[in-house]
């Protein structure tokens, strides 16, 4: 695909991460149309995009192209309509694709902490005065938003796995954080989605890059073509004498051989932010970024909404207050990452989950998995399943059901997110810890949860 026409036609602007790339196609003078399910997006409209509520074949105007989230199928109507005027439609990844080719493509890929270490690069390339350009699938604290086009030659930008879509972008540099099990629905088994990765490894052309995290199996490494430079952290930088403090950590960056060294100190409190922390110190530096001269960039990185997010002690229940934490958990290695984080920063206190599965499928194909996790809490409120590209979404209550008697006493269902308010408040106790958790609308629960009233 080369250059992206003028008038384009975004279909599912509110899913599969399209908002920010619709905003930056939107402020690069493209012409924007765009449609989503029943949702009003003023926010969108006010950025200069056409928005229309729900959707209709009459919705594509004169639209040049069209671009659909990973959400919306074959058979929606602007889709379909599209096709049969003889229209390009595009995946989001091959939009994205089409924009990262102007530039540096800098892809973020793993299982988890694609947005997390995808943001944390932008932010230190921003301090390094590189003026990057990025795309972050959330709410990046750091960051003026999710989405920027700068001067600068990197784009950086999260390179998801779902659907084969980080096949789609043309890359020069690429971090795998990890790999895990994960959207068995497209990938099969555990080979399938290895055999995935490595094909993403394998595109890196000549003189391209790729960064590890600490659990990329070597098949995935073996993929690597052999004009491609693997890059492991440890050979740019290590991080040295990393102590707990209360913002999160402290340390010192050294060149490797114990050579010069600078300070850091990271404002987050998950052991593996470390490890994202290493991966984008290395990847700034295959952009000829030194990463001692980053350490203090470091200390101003906030992270992102919903990435183990702490929203300070709340007066959620009579007696005492709770303290309240959003997270994006909705893997089973994620949900126990979050405990393992949680538990030594709080010690002695009650740790609650309020837990959102997202998809039937992930939730009955990792089921032994997710009991294993959530039972690292003490109690666990269950919301029902968030579907989302289900196949089979009738099984909703009855996997929702078989997870809840799995946990046995310490889980309690709540029913849907959106209603779980008091039966979430219910559970809890002055001084407990409360982790709202899963990539459902339960983020809402959490929001209504920050703002609430002191009980009487």
């Amino acid at each position: 695909m080369g250059a992206l026409p003028e008038r384009i036609h975004a279909v599912g602007v509110g899913g599969g991460g399209m908002d920010p790339l619709v905003r930056l196609l939107a402020f690069r003078g493209h012409r924007l149309s765009g449609s989503d399910r029943g949702t009003a997006r003023d926010d969108l409209r006010a950025a200069g995009v056409h928005v229309h509520t729900g959707h209709d074949a009459a919705h594509l105007g004169d639209a040049q192209l069209v671009v659909r989230s990973a959400a919306v199928p074959d058979d929606n109507p602007e889709v379909a309509a599209a096709r049969a005027r003889g229209l390009p439609v595009l995946k989001y990844s091959q939009a994205l694709g089409a924009l990262m080719a102007e530039r540096v493509g800098v892809g973020v890929a793993g299982t988890h902490g694609k947005t997390t270490t995808t943001s944390l690069l932008a932010h230190l390339l921003r301090a390094a005065g590189r003026d990057p350009s990025w795309i972050v699938g959330g709410r990046p604290l750091s960051l003026p938003a999710a989405w920027g086009w700068g001067e600068g030659q990197a784009f950086v930008a999260e390179a998801c796995e779902y659907d084969h879509s980080f096949l789609d972008l043309p890359l020069r540099v690429a971090v795998v954080t990890g790999v895990a099990v994960d959207h068995l629905e497209c990938f099969g088994d555990e080979d399938g989605v290895r055999r995935a990765f490595g094909r993403f490894v394998a595109q890196l052309p000549d003189g391209g890059v790729l960064v590890p995290g600490d659990h990329v199996p070597s098949r995935v490494l073996d993929a690597l073509p052999a004009g491609a430079r693997l890059l492991r952290p440890d050979e740019v930088s290590r991080l040295d004498d990393v102590r707990t403090v209360p913002e999160g950590f402290a340390g010192r960056i050294v060149r490797p051989g114990g050579g010069a060294s600078r300070p850091f100190r990271l404002r987050r409190f998950a052991a593996h932010d470390l490890m994202h922390l290493r991966c984008a110190l290395a990847a700034a530096s295959a952009l000829d970024c030194d990463p001692l001269e980053l350490a203090e960039a470091v200390d101003g990185y906030l992270g992102v909404a919903r990435r183990l997010h702490d929203l300070g002690e709340r007066p959620l229940v009579a007696g005492g207050d709770v303290r309240l934490i959003d997270d994006f958990a909705h893997h089973p290695e994620a949900v126990a990452a979050a405990a393992e984080a949680i538990g030594p920063r709080f010690p002695g206190r009650r740790l609650v989950a309020c837990f959102q599965p997202h998809q039937v499928c992930r939730t009955e194909d990792l089921l032994d998995e997710f009991v294993g996790a959530l039972a690292r809490f003490d109690r666990v409120a269950l919301c029902d399943i968030f579907v989302a590209r289900d196949r089979r979404p009738e099984r909703a209550g009855p996997v929702t059901t078989e997870l809840s008697d799995a946990l046995g006493d310490r889980s309690r269902r709540v029913g849907p997110a959106a209603s779980a308010d008091e039966a979430v408040r219910d559970l809890l106790r002055p001084g407990d810890v409360c982790v709202v958790m899963g990539a459902g609308d339960v983020e809402g629960l959490a929001r209504r949860l920050a703002g609430a009233p002191a009980r009487p």
